[in-house]
């Protein structure tokens, strides 16, 4: 339990001060353009130069010193749960700190929770390591830690607590003490949060009305539809993957310098497509955005998350899912408003619960999704409709053969090591 309070307190700071450092490179990279470069109507080519640079140094970094921080780093933790994968701590966090600043900080479709999970993780590992404690112990203080990385990134311990005991399944047996130290972890790393940054909802939005009874079963066509996005969303960012990592030697860093003034391009001229997603999901919250650039925003954003994580950059997949489900849950809301006016469920309404059924039905963790979505908005009246979506989706994508994201993901990262592994032995 004393562990448990120092991880803490640790993945507070560090993953605050993680976030921090992406806002001041956005802030001041842009501040440094606008101020210092001459020619006012070609600020875009500073904008593509720029991220292109931040994005090859930051992938750069990671294949050449830990490139098992690659992405999300989620599914390694998971890999060194299940003992299939190996800790290399101290590398993992200073790799993934300043090539997710990189990355995030150029712009790139990606949250910050991926590497903020994993940093947790690795924090956990690198605390338990100092004092003699036995294996199912580490296991359990990584696993904290990167549940601890999550809640701070949303200011939301509860789904922090959810996602280890929904995701983190392997390595730890559950009883009372574990979930004891698993809780304090994720409410002592917010409480660090609050004291650094202040304690903010990160999705401020004003009170919603839930809907009554007889308009409950639009919620389960809503779910259908969720659960074939999800099933699509998981097969594609895979397959823009594997796709991307067949790409070798000058090729792809060519690919990468191409990818990266194409993501400042996109900053400059219309940064609502790429990005974590706060900026968009705000505008779309606050009625800013019309049918047709709900769409719009949603075919781009869905683009450029494939092509960002398929880099193998530094950054998470949680942010811009919920940056696609809100638009998917707005313009199906609209839709419905034109075909159905008679249906009285407020448009806002189909926004928050689409965020928790695309996560739902990506990661396979429904319980988190719906906490992880009521605590950002404090939106906890909607949890009848957030059940019902997450659940109906969840269960569509398995009924479509659909795997959970981070299962794939892993396996793949098991692929990669052992054919690492192979070259290794026969190089020697």
């Amino acid at each position: 339990m004393f562990l448990s309070i120092v991880v803490g307190i640790s993945v507070g700071f560090i993953v605050s001060l993680f976030h921090l450092s992406i806002d001041w490179v956005l802030l001041n990279k842009s501040h440094f353009i606008d101020t210092t470069w001459p020619w006012k109507e070609y600020r875009y080519i500073a904008y593509m130069s720029i991220s292109s640079l931040m994005i090859f140094v930051s992938v750069y970094v990671v294949k050449k010193y830990a490139p098992d921080t690659a992405g999300s780093g989620i599914q390694h933790i998971e890999g060194i749960l299940g003992n299939k994968l190996s800790m290399r701590s101290i590398r993992v966090i200073i790799v993934k700190f300043f090539g997710g600043v990189l990355s995030l900080g150029a712009g790139m479709t990606m949250g910050r929770e991926g590497p903020s999970v994993q940093i947790g993780g690795a924090l956990g590992h690198l605390i338990s390591k100092k004092f003699p404690i036995n294996k199912e112990n580490i296991n359990l203080l990584i696993a904290a830690g990167a549940g601890a990385g999550l809640a701070t990134t949303f200011n939301a311990p509860l789904a922090g607590i959810l996602f280890v005991f929904e995701e983190m399944h392997d390595g730890i047996k559950y009883s009372d003490i574990p979930i004891k130290a698993i809780t304090t972890t994720s409410v002592v790393s917010v409480i660090t949060l609050h004291a650094i940054v202040g304690n903010n909802i990160s999705i401020p939005i004003e009170t919603l009305t839930p809907p009554n009874l007889y308009n409950l079963w639009i919620f389960i066509v809503f779910g259908a539809f969720f659960g074939f996005l999800g099933f699509i969303f998981n097969k594609y960012l895979v397959d823009f993957s594997t796709k991307i990592s067949e790409i070798t030697g000058w090729k792809f860093n060519l690919f990468i310098i191409v990818i990266g003034a194409l993501i400042g391009l996109l900053f400059y001229i219309y940064p609502n497509s790429v990005g974590g997603g706060d900026r968009v999901i705000h505008a779309a919250l606050n009625g800013e955005l019309a049918l047709k650039a709900v769409v719009i925003l949603f075919i781009l954003r869905f683009f450029t998350t494939m092509i960002s994580y398929g880099t193998g950059a530094p950054g998470g997949i949680f942010a811009p899912m919920l940056a696609l489900g809100t638009l998917f849950g707005i313009s199906f809301g609209l839709v419905v408003q034109d075909l159905i006016p008679s249906l009285h469920v407020e448009l806002l309404v189909f926004a928050v619960v689409g965020m928790s059924a695309l996560f739902s039905a990506t990661v396979r963790a429904p319980l988190t999704g719906i906490v992880l979505v009521a605590e950002m908005t404090n939106s906890f009246n909607l949890l009848i409709p957030l059940l019902i979506t997450s659940l109906v989706a969840v269960t569509t994508v398995n009924a479509l053969g659909g795997r959970a994201i981070y299962t794939i993901l892993l396996e793949k990262a098991l692929k990669i090591s052992k054919l690492g592994d192979v070259n290794d032995k026969g190089a020697s």
